[in-house]
């Protein structure tokens, strides 16, 4: 990789810097627990399995054409997924408590310390404003930070290329001195792809089949570090 092309390094959050399962495991039990609605080990998957489910990713990213959370549809989509709650108030306790974890991941911290001696960092996450910021604050990433854009503070979600555009503004950045790195296949590669930005793919579980251009594949951001040049 030509490191010195790059002016603006952009990341995802949730699987990428912070993690989401943690986070996602997190906000599920406490969002039970406020309904006061007995835990059991069924409920609770059935709920992260919710939680990670379309319906409720277009709510969270702020994605065209979301539903309310205490829409008639919604509630349908928990009744299917075998969640007997109220889905408004079980989403916003839900929401809420995804506000009150943020957890970096290994060698997070140090990675950022590095790229901030050559270049610029930004984040572009799709979710909530004020969820994204509390999580970066508790994980103490938000002083790394030169630029954060926000799906549902914008107007605008990954895949949808224009919030990575926005990002290249706001760094006064281009497609060709830009470099994005995000662990979905999804919503971060095909954004990258369809901006024009050169991408690098973060898959735990080292499957890389999936089709799509990148100039780096990595199991965990962190190793990232093995790859600068001071």
């Amino acid at each position: 990789m030509q490191w010195n092309k790059y002016k603006t390094i952009l990341f995802d959050l949730d699987g990428t810097l912070i993690d989401y399962d943690a986070t996602q495991k997190y906000a599920a039990v406490k969002a039970i627990e406020q309904l006061g609605i007995p835990r059991s080990p069924e409920l609770e998957q059935n709920v992260l399995d919710l939680v990670s489910g379309e319906a409720v990713q277009d709510i969270e990213a702020c994605r065209p054409g979301w539903m309310p959370a205490d829409s008639e549809y919604m509630q349908g989509i928990f009744t299917e997924a075998g969640v007997n709650l109220p889905s408004g108030l079980f989403l916003n306790n839900y929401f809420e408590a995804m506000s009150q974890h943020g957890e970096a991941l290994p060698g997070i911290i140090e990675l950022l310390i590095s790229l901030k001696k050559n270049h610029s960092i930004g984040i572009v996450s799709n979710g909530l404003g004020p969820v994204q910021r509390k999580r970066l604050v508790k994980a103490e990433l938000m002083e790394y930070l030169d630029l954060l854009v926000v799906s549902c503070e914008v107007g605008c979600a990954k895949p949808d290329p224009a919030i990575l555009q926005l990002a290249m503004r706001l760094a006064d950045s281009t497609p060709e001195t830009t470099l994005f790195i995000g662990d979905s296949i999804g919503s971060d590669m095909r954004a990258a792809e369809a901006a024009g930005v050169d991408f690098v793919l973060i898959q735990p579980d080292g499957d890389f089949s999936a089709k799509g251009p990148r100039v780096l594949e990595l199991r965990k951001t962190a190793e990232l570090k093995n790859f600068l040049k001071d």
